[in-house]
């Protein structure tokens, strides 16, 4: 009962930590709070004694488990954005949108990968290249980036973005893909891309309306979506 109640309040603090990003709308300055906290508990749960509770707890109720929700999952929270984005009556705001979700999603995947390929963190099915998590970065990004264009419009989709990517990050555990740390770390760079996204944007925007035409379209099919960008020379 020790074990589960260390593990359930480690992992209690995330949701909270989530949730936070609603008061911190109107304070943009303190942006930094949320993946800081999210990290600095990664790193702090990357204990062996953290992993040893996580691993008594896959092995009392989850051994066996196994679903591949996750992998498509991980994408919702992008999904229902694009879905708004591409709606929206103003071509300049979808360009914006898409611009800033190309340039976030570049900057944690290059993040990502590059933790992955340097620490080789051992998974819990010891597998290669756990830590961070790159579904829940993927997830908190896409959960993060709607929080910030759509949730004073609609608050109920905060929620919702972020109960997604909170699935996500369980769901990697519970199929022993990741420990508590790698989806705590990639949680917060998830974030931080969004918010990296929002700083770079307008700057890149000004330097290639000054040299270049620099048009970006949403391309949606039945089962696909994708990008079609263009300069003007």
């Amino acid at each position: 009962m020790n074990n589960w109640f260390k593990f359930g309040l480690i992992f209690c603090l995330l949701i909270l930590q989530q949730t936070n990003i609603i008061g911190q709308e109107t304070n943009p300055k303190k942006w930094w709070v949320l993946p800081v906290s999210l990290i600095g508990l990664g790193i702090a749960s990357s204990s062996q004694e953290i992993k040893n509770v996580q691993s008594e707890v896959y092995q009392n109720s989850f051994n066996g488990f196994h679903t591949s929700v996750d992998n498509f999952l991980q994408y919702s929270p992008t999904l229902i954005n694009i879905g708004l984005s591409v709606t929206h009556p103003s071509p300049e705001a979808r360009n914006a949108k898409i611009g800033r979700f190309v340039l976030g999603t570049l900057s944690y995947t290059f993040i990502v990968q590059g933790l992955k390929r340097s620490l080789l963190v051992t998974r819990p099915n010891g597998g290669e290249f756990s830590f961070p998590s790159g579904h829940t970065a993927t997830a908190f990004f896409g959960a993060h980036l709607l929080a910030k264009e759509v949730g004073k419009e609609k608050p109920f989709l905060i929620y919702l973005g972020y109960g997604l990517a909170s699935s996500t990050a369980l769901l990697r555990m519970a199929n022993n893909e990741h420990w508590l740390a790698d989806v705590l770390v990639g949680a917060g760079i998830g974030i931080s891309a969004a918010e990296f996204s929002y700083y770079l944007y307008p700057k890149l925007k000004t330097k290639w309306k000054e040299k270049n035409a620099f048009k970006i379209n949403p391309i949606l099919g039945n089962q696909y979506y994708a990008l079609q960008m263009s300069y003007s020379l």
